[in-house]
């Protein structure tokens, strides 16, 4: 790897967004470091990106393992400049039992998509800020601006991990770190429910974000179609609402 190369770090790099993230970077020249559970899978985008990918494996739900992680970084004498939080449940996964309620539900998804996603700035903040200029993305959902049956989990981690990134970057505002959000639309990746339309491939997702990455904007909203129509849907009567999503499911 050459001294100058810019260093990214991809979360959830073994699959859907992730790994088109992780492609889209390595073709404009970036280092990877690609962090997943899979070990198997990060084997095999490795085999297929060289040395400019560096397979990490890391469970976000245990703040442990993020920092058994980060120190793999530190220990190769790297530091990121940008930073893709992109992996969470989410599809099927995030789905509820409308018969039941889980708390237990609610305390995993928070623990992977919101804890899981601010752990990585407290273990980089201080590198991050005597290195230099470094960004900050995290990937969360038009269901953080409406929220649909069964889905009061997924919805509230993504809100949430939203607000503690727009706070963010008002905290750090004028330093070395930049803080942005992207509220994506349906990905047809394998966890996604349903047949709708306009949905993205990753590819195409993984195309958006590092176009984004590098507009320095602090929001991303790539579905214009969805961004209207949820904010119409959070507008709209609870029985007209409901009529709607079952024409979209």
């Amino acid at each position: 790897m050459l001294k100058d190369t810019p260093i990214a770090l991809v979360t959830g790099a073994s699959s859907g967004i992730g790994e088109a993230i992780s492609r889209e970077l390595v073709k404009r020249g970036w280092k990877v470091i690609g962090v997943a559970r899979s070990a198997e899978k990060l084997a095999a985008l490795q085999k297929e990106l060289s040395d400019s990918f560096l397979p990490i494996i890391c469970d976000v739900s245990q703040k442990s393992s993020i920092a058994k992680a980060a120190q793999e970084v530190f220990n190769k004498n790297l530091c990121p400049s940008l930073f893709f939080l992109n992996a969470g449940i989410a599809g099927e996964l995030a789905i509820e039992n409308p018969d039941r309620f889980d708390l237990s539900h609610h305390e995993r998804m928070m623990q992977v998509n919101y804890f899981g996603v601010l752990v990585w700035i407290e273990a980089f903040e201080k590198e991050c800020l005597a290195k230099g200029p470094t960004n900050f993305i995290v990937t969360s959902s038009i269901n953080a601006i409406f929220a649909p049956p069964t889905g009061s989990a997924y919805c509230a981690s993504k809100a949430a991990i939203a607000k503690a990134f727009e706070s963010l970057s008002l905290t750090y505002f004028g330093t070395n770190l930049h803080f942005s959000v992207v509220y994506a639309g349906p990905v047809d990746t394998p966890g996604l429910k349903g047949n709708l339309p306009f949905t993205w491939k990753a590819e195409k997702m993984g195309r958006y974000m590092v176009d984004f990455a590098f507009s320095q904007k602090g929001r991303g909203d790539p579905s214009l179609f969805y961004r209207v129509l949820c904010s119409f849907l959070r507008a709209l009567p609870a029985k007209y609402t409901m009529k709607i999503l079952r024409k979209l499911s």
